[in-house]
C-alpha cells in the first residue's frame, strides 16, 4: 500500500499513542511492585520452624507451625488470629508417637472443611506424607489418608517423600506435589523428582504418582520443594528447586493449563530466588515468589517476566528459613519466616 502525508501522520500519531500507553503501563507496573514493609508479628515465639498460613471461612486465620520438643520427636502446633495475623494465640496440635512429623501445608475447601498435609516419618525406616483433615476450623484433626510413602528404605536416609503441598484444581480435584527421592534405585536412577498424585473424593484415596520434574535421562539433580499457584491468565504455575550442581538449589518454574499435564524437564529458571521456594496470586492479578535466598519476586504477567522487589522482607541473606507467602488483604501480602528459633510474619502493603 502507497504510504500517503495524511497515512504518514496517523501512523505517527498512533505510534506515539502507544508509546504513552506503553509508558502509562510500565509506570502502573512499577507501581505495583512498591511494597512498602511494615510491623512484624510472632506466630510461634521458641522451638519452631516452617510455617504456613490460610484463612478461615469466617475470616480468621489459621497457621502450622513444627515445634521442636528437646528429646522428643517433632509435633505440629496449630496457632489462630481474629486480628488479620497480628496477634495469635494456640489452637490445637497433632503429634504421631514415636514419628517426626514436619513440612505443615493448610487448604480450606469451599465447604469449610480443613485439610493439613505433612511429612511422617521413623528416619531410615518408614517415610509417609500423611493428611488430615478438620471439620471445626481446625479445633480437632483426624487422620485421612496416607498421599505417599516408602515403607521399604532398607535404613537409607535418602530414600523419603518430602514436603506435600496441596492444591484444588478447577474441576475440584485434589493435587499434591511433593519432593520423591523413591526412583533412586530405578535404572536410569533420578535422584530426586517432584511427583503428583490426584484425588476425586476430597482426598480419601489418591491416583498413581506422576512424575512433574525430573532430570531428563536421570542423574544426581534433585528438583523438590515444590509448591502451585493459579495463573492469573489461567492454568497453573508451579516453583521448586534443583539442587545437586549448586549448592544454593537454584528456583526454576514450569506452567500448567490444567495443573495435572505439565512439560518435561527441569523448567524455567527464575532469577533471584534459590531454594525453596513458595509461590502465591493475590486477588489483584500479582503473583509472588519468596526462597531461602529472602528475596520476593513479583510479576504481573502470569509469570512470564519477573522482578525482584527491593528492599526485601526479611534483609537475612540466604539461609534456611523456609519463608511462605501470603494474601492477607486486597493490598498486603505477609512473608512468613523463621527468625532465631521464632516463626514471624513481616507486613507489607502495594
Amino acid at each position: 500500500m502507497r504510504l500517503t502525508v495524511r497515512h504518514a501522520f496517523a501512523l505517527r500519531s498512533g505510534m506515539r499513542c502507544l508509546a504513552l500507553l506503553a509508558l502509562t503501563g510500565f509506570a502502573s507496573v512499577l507501581h505495583a511492585a512498591e511494597i512498602t514493609w511494615t510491623g512484624t508479628a510472632t506466630v510461634a515465639a521458641r522451638n519452631a520452624g516452617w510455617g504456613r498460613l490460610a484463612q478461615l471461612p469466617d475470616g480468621r486465620w489459621l497457621a502450622v507451625t513444627t515445634r521442636f520438643n528437646e528429646g522428643q520427636p517433632t509435633t505440629l502446633q496449630l496457632s489462630i488470629s481474629s486480628d488479620r495475623a497480628r496477634s495469635w494465640a494456640p489452637w490445637s496440635d497433632v503429634a504421631e508417637p514415636g514419628r517426626m512429623i514436619d513440612n505443615g501445608e493448610l487448604l480450606v475447601l469451599p465447604e469449610g472443611r480443613v485439610l493439613l498435609a505433612m511429612r511422617s516419618l521413623v528416619e531410615g525406616v518408614s517415610y509417609r506424607l500423611h493428611l488430615y483433615a478438620s471439620d471445626d476450623l481446625g479445633g480437632h484433626w483426624t487422620f485421612l489418608s496416607t498421599l505417599a510413602g516408602n515403607e521399604a528404605p532398607n535404613g537409607r536416609k535418602d530414600r523419603g517423600v518430602w514436603e506435600p503441598v496441596l492444591t484444588r484444581l478447577d474441576d475440584g480435584t485434589l493435587s499434591v506435589v511433593y519432593a520423591d527421592e523413591t526412583r533412586a534405585d530405578e535404572h536410569p536412577s533420578y535422584n530426586q523428582v517432584v511427583s503428583q498424585r490426584l484425588s476425586n473424593d476430597g482426598g480419601r484415596t489418591w491416583g498413581p504418582a506422576m512424575t512433574i520434574a525430573e532430570q531428563p535421562g536421570g542423574g544426581q539433580l534433585r528438583p523438590g520443594m515444590p509448591v502451585m499457584a493459579r495463573r492469573p491468565a489461567g492454568g497453573y504455575l508451579m516453583v521448586f528447586e534443583t539442587c545437586g550442581d549448586d549448592p544454593q538449589c537454584p528456583v526454576s518454574y514450569k506452567v500448567s493449563t490444567d495443573g495435572r499435564t505439565w512439560p518435561a524437564g527441569l523448567g524455567t529458571p527464575l532469577a533471584d530466588q534459590r531454594c525453596g521456594p513458595h509461590v502465591m496470586t493475590s486477588t489483584r492479578g500479582v503473583m509472588f515468589v519468596t526462597s531461602c535466598l529472602n528475596e520476593v519476586s513479583w510479576s504481573e504477567d502470569s509469570g512470564s517476566s519477573w522482578r525482584t522487589v527491593t528492599p526485601p522482607a526479611w534483609p537475612l541473606g540466604f539461609r534456611h528459613s523456609w519463608p511462605a507467602v501470603v494474601e492477607l488483604g486486597p493490598a498486603e501480602i505477609g512473608v512468613v519466616n523463621v527468625v532465631d528459633g521464632a516463626v514471624q510474619i513481616r507486613f507489607g502493603s502495594y
